[in-house]
C-alpha cells in the first residue's frame, strides 16, 4: 500500500512540484485548496503526511494531532521557523521550492511517519516575549532553528560549538526564550575572562574567610540560577579542577561554597559553548571526557557567516537599522555595488566582525546612501579588482579550462535528458569528484580535507553525507 500524502495549497507551482515529487517517491497525492475543502478527508482518511502553509498548520494540528505535518513558507524570521519545530512540523520548506529538495524531505517525512505511529503532541505556543532575534535565511541557519526547536522544550544540557563571533550566545538566549525555564534566571559566565584562581568562587560561592581577602559570604552563580539556565561561554577554558566540581553539580544537582561544608542543591539548566574543538583537549588532557558527555546530551554547530549565503547582506541591514540613530547616521538604502563586497568577503571575525564594519560605516557615512567607501579600508581591499581575493581577475574562461573538463561539459550539452537540469547536474558532479579526490589525498580526514576545499568541516561533512561518499580510513565523519 503506498503512502498518502495530503497538500493544502493555493500554488499552483507548488501542486506541480508535489505530484513531481510524489510521483518520483510513488506515493498518492490529494491536492485541496482549503482546509474546508480537505475536511472530508481527513475525517475519513487521514494521510501519513500533510503539507500546509504555515497560518493553516494550528488548525491542521489541533484537527489531526497524530498526523506529521510539513510546512511550507516564503522566507521567514527565525522565530517563525523555531515555533513550527517546536509545536510538532517534521520540518519546513522555504519557498520557491527546488523539486529535487522536495523529493528528498518529503521521503524523509514519509519513512519518519512510516516509525512514528504517535507523534509528539506540543504544548500551546507561549506568549511572545522581546528577545533579540536571529537574523538568516541560509539553508545552514535553518538547519539551526530546527534544532533550537527540537532542543529547547526538552530539560536537557546543551553543547554550543562555533568560531568566535558567530553568535552562540545568541543561540543559548533562542534556546532559553522556548525552553519551560523562560520565566527562570539566566545567567551567562564567560568562562575565558575569569582568572583561573576565581572561576570557582564565582560558579560555586564562597564562604566568608575561605582565602585571603574573602571577607563575606559569595553567592556564587549556580545557587543564583537555581531553577533557571546558566550560560557557560568558553566552557573549554574551565580549569581542570573546577571541572570536578562541576561534574558532580551536573550528576548530583549539590555543590559546596568554596571553603564550606554545608550540601547545597541547585536544579540548573547547562547551556556550554565553546570555539574550541573539545575532543582535542580530552587528547590533550585539559578536558575532561566524562564532563564533555554530560554537558553534550544536544549540541547545536553554529556555520560560520562565509557559509551563510546571502545572510551577511540580511545581517548588515539588521545592523543598520539597529545604529543608525545612535551613531548619528541617516542611511536609508545600499548602494548596489556593496552588496557583492559584503558578500565576498570572507568575514574571519564572522557576526562580530560584520557588525563591527557596519558601526565603523556609520560613523564616517554621508548622505542616505551606504558606499563601499564607508567600508573599512582591509574590507574593501581584500575583494576590490585584482586583489588575491577577487573573482574578475582569476575567473576561468571557456578556453582556459582543461581538456577533460570541456570534455565532461560537451557530453553532458549533448545529453537532451538533462535539459533543464544541465547546470544542477555539472556543479554536483564536479562537486562530488573533487570532494572525494580531497579526501583520498587526505586519506579520509574531513578537517584538512575542508582546508584544501576552502570550506568548512561542517559544509564538508553535509556534502559527505548528501553524496553518499565513502571514505578509505577509519577516520569517522565528525573528524
Amino acid at each position: 500500500m503506498s503512502d498518502t500524502v495530503l497538500l493544502i495549497t493555493q500554488d499552483h507551482r507548488i501542486a506541480q512540484k508535489m505530484r513531481d515529487a510524489c510521483g518520483e517517491l510513488e506515493a498518492s497525492l490529494a491536492h485541496f485548496r482549503t482546509l474546508k475543502d480537505a475536511a472530508e478527508t481527513l475525517v475519513a482518511k487521514p494521510p501519513d503526511l500533510i503539507l500546509c502553509d504555515y497560518s493553516t498548520f494550528e488548525a491542521v494540528r489541533e484537527q489531526l494531532p497524530r498526523v506529521c505535518v510539513m510546512l511550507y513558507t516564503e522566507p521567514a524570521g527565525s522565530e517563525q521557523a523555531i515555533e513550527a519545530i517546536k509545536r510538532g512540523a517534521l520540518d519546513y520548506l522555504v519557498t520557491p521550492i527546488d523539486t529535487k529538495a522536495l523529493t528528498e524531505h518529503i521521503g524523509k517525512a514519509l519513512r519518519i511517519s512510516r516509525d512514528i505511529h504517535i507523534p509528539a503532541v506540543y504544548e500551546k505556543p507561549e506568549e511572545d516575549v522581546a528577545v533579540e532575534r536571529i537574523i538568516g535565511q541560509s539553508p545552514a541557519m535553518r538547519d539551526v532553528y530546527k534544532l533550537i526547536g527540537r532542543i529547547a522544550p526538552r530539560d536537557v544540557n546543551v553543547l554550543i560549538t562555533g568560531e568566535s563571533g558567530t553568535g552562540k550566545e545568541l543561540i543559548a538566549r533562542a534556546i532559553l526564550h522556548h525552553s519551560p525555564r523562560k520565566d527562570q534566571p539566566f545567567l551567562a559566565v564567560n568562562c575565558a575572562a575569569i582568572p583561573e584562581t576565581l572561576i570557582e568562587s564565582e560558579l560555586f560561592g564562597h564562604e566568608k574567610g575561605a582565602f585571603t581577602g574573602a571577607v563575606l559570604r559569595r553567592i556564587g552563580k549556580f545557587e543564583q540560577c537555581d531553577g533557571g539556565t546558566l550560560f557557560l561561554d568558553e566552557v573549554g577554558d574551565i580549569p581542570i579542577a573546577t571541572q570536578a566540581k562541576l561534574l558532580r553539580v551536573l550528576q548530583d544537582n549539590s555543590f559546596q561554597r568554596l571553603g564550606g561544608t554545608e550540601l547545597i542543591t541547585s536544579n540548573v539548566r547547562i547551556i556550554g559553548a565553546t570555539h574550541q574543538p573539545l575532543e582535542t583537549l580530552i587528547e590533550e588532557k585539559k578536558f575532561r571526557q566524562d564532563l564533555y558527555f554530560r554537558l553534550k546530551v544536544a549540541s547545536i554547530d553554529v556555520p560560520s557567516l562565509r557559509d551563510r549565503e546571502v545572510d551577511a547582506v540580511l545581517l548588515a541591514y539588521q545592523f543598520v537599522r539597529r545604529y543608525n540613530r545612535s551613531l548619528g547616521a541617516d542611511i536609508r538604502s545600499f548602494a548596489p555595488e556593496i552588496l557583492p563586497v559584503l558578500l565576498k568577503y570572507p568575514w574571519p571575525g564572522n557576526v562580530r566582525e560584520l557588525e563591527n564594519a557596519i558601526k565603523a560605516a556609520l560613523v564616517v557615512a554621508r548622505g542616505s546612501v551606504m558606499r563601499v567607501e564607508f567600508l573599512p579600508e582591509h574590507v574593501r581591499k581584500t575583494v576590490q579588482p585584482g586583489s588575491a581575493g577577487s573573482v574578475d581577475k582569476n575567473r576561468l574562461t571557456t578556453d582556459s579550462l582543461p581538456v577533460e573538463a570541456r570534455s565532461i561539459a560537451e557530453k553532458l550539452a549533448s545529453q537532451s535528458a538533462l535539459n533543464g537540469k544541465l547546470h544542477e547536474t555539472a556543479i554536483a558532479s564536479v562537486e562530488r569528484e573533487i570532494i572525494r579526490v580531497c579526501l583520498e589525498r587526505t586519506r579520509g580526514q574531513l578537517a584538512p580535507a575542508a582546508k584544501m576545499l576552502g570550506i568548512s568541516r561542517t559544509t564538508i561533512r553535509k556534502k559527505v553525507a548528501h553524496y553518499n561518499i565513502r571514505t578509505t580510513t577509519s577516520v569517522g565523519i565528525g573528524t
